[in-house]
């Protein structure tokens, strides 16, 4: 019996691979059922909304016109307006353009009611160019869409944990991912004034980040978020992990600093601690915040509950300090799921395609076009035979 499952799991897998190799390919091999194209200028396969490629444009002025009838990407320093003195040598005659009027909004069809709709970006002279995204259909996701979670009862005397989810229930972030914004909820009647340090202080009392995706480049973040500008330029980064006290939107002050804690070791395999360690602000008498303050964004697995640990201090109304100590976030994404596919399914039929899945989370598809779509169920699981 293990061998016929092994036998059907192969095959199948089989018929994935040829679908991919054969089926919706142009004649230089783009997919495009999957929006890729040919780029002469590149010599190889984009999706003309994400990668710029000089086919459909001669320089920046021209590419952000053009963005405003069509669907194009430009090139970061057309949108960034960093001047490039080596593109103008090369003959791309890339020019920085200056801040004026914006051009008239496209004509943009409304969503329909069954779509999710996501807003253009905006760019450094706050202008769009686009219609943003709408997606429709199985895969959509409604960012009003209750998915409650449920707070840790508190008893603590200055501060308690509050946890929020950025993406809407386990969707609309990096896959297979649920992201995370932790915050600390001042109290009343306390004589708070503010929240300057996280620290770690001996073995009852330290501080762990547990393992969270970190987005690798150069924009990426430890301390304070990341400003709106750069996530214009890389949407992942939305998405990225980091500490903070009470700055969501980039430390572009230098209002943060951090002592005794190694976040080269922190990825989305490793947790990183400290019993002598501390985020903190470089102005303790500094008020970054009111009643809430923001002390992480966390991206982390969702087949993993994760508990993220700190200890707080602060200065009181009448020039004090106060401390909280042991306040634990824990993470379990399993709360907040609404998959389907049951997590010991191999082979997933959508109702078109065939899917390899591992832990409930699709890996690979045929790519076949259904006029019709079937009931979505499991084919084959890891401990029984196919037609479960």
């Amino acid at each position: 019996m293990k061998l016929f499952k092994l036998f059907i799991i192969n095959l199948l897998t089989k018929g994935l691979s040829e679908n991919f190799n054969h089926e919706g390919r142009d004649e230089h091999g783009c997919i495009i059922t999957k929006g890729y194209s040919w780029c002469n200028d590149l010599q190889s396969c984009i999706r003309m909304w994400e990668t710029p490629c000089y086919d459909y444009f001669e320089d920046c002025e021209n590419c952000l016109f053009r963005r405003t009838m069509e669907n194009i990407a430009c090139p970061l320093d057309c949108i960034s307006g960093i001047h490039n003195e080596d593109n103008e040598d090369n003959g791309n005659n890339i020019i920085t353009p200056s801040c004026g009027l914006c051009p008239p909004p496209p004509p943009c069809p409304q969503p329909g009611p069954d779509c999710n709709y996501i807003p253009p970006m905006v760019d450094r002279c706050g202008c769009t160019y686009d219609c943003g995204m709408v997606t429709c259909g199985e895969d959509i996701f409604d960012p009003t869409e209750d998915c409650p979670i449920d707070q840790i009862d508190c008893m603590n005397e200055f501060v308690c944990p509050k946890v929020t989810e950025i993406t809407h229930c386990n969707e609309g972030g990096i896959r297979g991912y649920t992201t995370y914004q932790l915050s600390l909820i001042i109290q009343p009647n306390k004589q708070i004034k503010n929240i300057y340090a996280l620290f770690g202080e001996g073995d009852n009392h330290l501080m762990y980040f547990p393992p969270a995706n970190q987005i690798d480049g150069p924009f990426n973040s430890n301390l304070g978020g990341i400003s709106q500008d750069i996530i214009n330029l890389d949407r992942d980064l939305i998405y990225d992990s980091w500490i903070t006290i009470g700055i969501t939107n980039g430390d572009k002050n230098n209002e943060l600093s951090t002592i005794g804690i190694d976040f080269n070791q922190w990825s989305n395999t490793q947790g990183i601690s400290t019993t002598n360690g501390a985020v903190f602000s470089m102005d303790p008498e500094n008020i970054l915040s009111k009643n809430e303050y923001t002390i992480a964004q966390l991206t982390v697995p969702n087949n993993r509950i994760s508990t993220f640990s700190a200890n707080v201090q602060g200065r009181k109304i009448d020039g004090g300090s106060w401390k909280e100590y042991n306040i634990n976030f824990v993470l379990d994404p399993s709360k907040l799921s609404k998959n389907i596919i049951p997590s010991h399914c191999l082979i997933w039929y959508d109702g078109c395609n065939l899917c390899n899945v591992n832990n409930g989370e699709i890996i690979l598809c045929t790519e076949n076009m259904c006029l019709l779509d079937g009931n979505p169920e499991c084919r084959v699981y890891d401990d029984q035979t196919p037609g479960h």
